[in-house]
């Protein structure tokens, strides 16, 4: 799918108005021109009628209707379209052990009812005298964009000891630690995994360091001050300006020696530590050494990390525990080559491996994308939510979607989908696009589906509906098609015309299915369908545009269809 140039031959006359005249000059012949990477391999014969010999394709499944050479061409355009990868087994985000279970867990948990007591009450006075001393320590300082001076950054040390109290309070009472961390000289920046909202207060008690955080905690009573004497690079994820300065401020305090190191958890989201997800390129775009550490949460009954499960379930659970295990291991300083300088994704790849090889799980192309994909997938009742994740680093690439993008073709997948079984059968599928029992409307069903024969899953609907929305003509086929339907030339597409299109893929399509096509497409309230309503909804069912493009063949082809 990537990188390939694909000679392909192309109807001219289905994508411009000049049909006649390239169609006069290059009857039965193939035109070749070079596409360089398209996600829609086309692959269409020039030829203005149907020669002597050629044989339309047989019926099958009990159609009774003979195909004709322009449903040929007009389905062959999109065949061949790619389908993204299997995505990995693993689910990065599950917690294993989501509620409380087994006779163990619940004596365990009653008995330590009054011990969550107390170490809330120990744990309310240490964060008091954390927030003393961290006034104190910012009294009257007011240059935010500078360091914070030695002396202020010592008196902060009363507060890193009380985020230790924090983490003993919540049952780490010992904390594993092999190997040492580098000095700031030697490496200004740390990556690390991101398991649990315990990482960032045990880094905060052993570092000391300036976290890229996101900008909502800045509100958080307490946090938000410890942020502030922390020097925080503050990120809003969905906001591509503010990304863009958090990088420029990466850069500029990991440069500065008078700044701590400065932590990237570079997952950008918490998972459950059995995979490393998709690393994001802000710690590795300044090309300096890195030290790479990772964190384990051993355990036997509780998952301490923070996936799918909510924050206040984590915390009760966690209070709850007699003892919880934390292990943190330093690796060595790695350093950027040359080539790595100037690229920085090879330089993450290379410091995402041996993280992963240390830990000894697997390399996943999952974002926080996918963890919203689940939890949207939940709230629309689908029994297999985690098979709703696409692995959003991939998708990003392959693709060009985004997280909302990919978000909405759910909305519609769940929609096609009543079973709520997480995957659409054919029946499903002509149901839910209003296509007509036939040919033609099976064919375009085999595009999606090419893995297992009569259904397809959430990947197979995602890769081909943005690899035919995404592709550089695509505006142009959608305005060729509304040319093509517009018999009459008004700018607008009457009923009558629109019927007259839809019979040419779906000879037998009910008259029921026509008004619901006019309903959807007409957006004038009766008058037509204009150029604009007839975009907007090629554009979110882009899987429709072979229906209106087999009116560009016929009319090439064909003598004009009476208006």
């Amino acid at each position: 799918m990537e990188g390939a140039n694909l000679e392909t031959p192309l109807l001219l006359g289905a994508v411009c108005q000049s049909v006649d005249s390239a169609y006069d000059s290059a009857a039965h012949s193939e035109v070749y021109i070079t596409i360089s990477e398209e996600p829609i391999h086309t692959k269409l014969l020039v030829t203005s009628h149907k020669k002597d010999g050629d044989v339309a394709e047989e019926p099958t499944d009990g159609d009774d209707v003979v195909t004709s050479p322009q449903m040929q061409q007009a389905i062959s355009m999109f065949e061949n379209l790619p389908s993204l990868e299997r995505p990995s087994s693993v689910d990065p985000f599950k917690n294993k052990t989501p509620v409380i279970s087994g006779l163990y867990e619940w004596l365990k948990t009653m008995l330590c009812l009054p011990v969550l007591v107390l170490r809330l009450i120990l744990m309310t006075l240490v964060m008091l005298v954390g927030l003393v001393g961290t006034k104190a320590a910012l009294a009257g300082w007011r240059k935010q964009q500078a360091a914070l001076p030695r002396w202020r950054r010592s008196l902060m040390g009363v507060t890193r000891l009380c985020a230790r109290g924090v983490l003993f309070c919540f049952g780490f009472h010992w904390i594993k630690r092999t190997g040492q961390p580098a000095r700031r000289e030697i490496a200004p920046i740390v990556v690390s995994n991101h398991v649990c909202f315990m990482d960032p207060i045990f880094y905060f008690f052993e570092l000391f360091p300036s976290i890229v955080s996101s900008n909502s905690h800045e509100s958080i009573p307490l946090v938000g001050t410890v942020i502030q004497a922390m020097q925080v690079i503050p990120v809003d994820r969905l906001s591509p300006d503010s990304r863009k300065n958090a990088a420029i401020e990466i850069i500029r305090k990991a440069s500065c020696h008078d700044f701590p190191p400065v932590l990237l958890f570079p997952e950008g989201t918490t998972t459950n530590g059995r995979a490393l997800i998709s690393f994001k390129l802000g710690a590795f775009v300044p090309g300096l050494p890195v030290q790479p550490v990772v964190i384990r949460y051993p355990f036997v009954h509780f998952d301490p990390s923070w996936g799918d499960i909510s924050l206040m379930n984590l915390l009760f659970r966690m209070l709850t525990q007699v003892h919880n295990f934390m292990e943190v291991e330093y690796l060595p300083v790695m350093y950027p080559s040359l080539r790595e300088q100037s690229n920085p994704p090879e330089f993450a790849e290379r410091v995402r491996f041996e993280m992963a090889k240390v830990l000894n799980v697997p390399e996943t192309e999952h974002t926080h994308g996918d963890l919203m994909l689940s939890v949207k997938a939940q709230q629309l009742k689908m029994s297999a939510s985690a098979a709703m994740m696409v692995e959003m680093g991939r998708v990003e690439k392959l693709l060009q979607l985004s997280t909302k993008e990919v978000k909405e073709y759910l909305d519609k997948f769940a929609a096609m989908d009543p079973t709520h079984s997480g995957r659409v059968s054919m029946e499903q599928f002509m149901e839910s696009c209003d296509l007509q029992n036939c040919w033609f409307s099976k064919k375009i069903f085999h595009l999606f589906d090419k893995s297992t024969p009569g259904s397809i899953n959430f990947q197979e609907f995602v890769a081909v509906s943005a690899s035919i929305s995404k592709h550089k003509d695509f505006a142009k086929y959608v305005r060729s098609a509304f040319d093509a339907c517009d018999l009459g030339k008004k700018g607008y597409m009457s009923h009558q015309e629109l019927e007259q299109c839809l019979r040419l893929s779906m000879p037998t399509i009910s008259s029921h299915k026509v008004k619901q096509w006019s309903s959807k497409l007409d957006s004038c309230g009766g008058k037509g369908i204009s150029w604009e309503s007839f975009a907007v909804f090629l554009e979110h069912n882009p899987e429709l545009l072979a229906i209106f493009m087999l009116a560009t063949f016929h009319q090439s082809s064909q003598p004009p269809l009476s208006p």
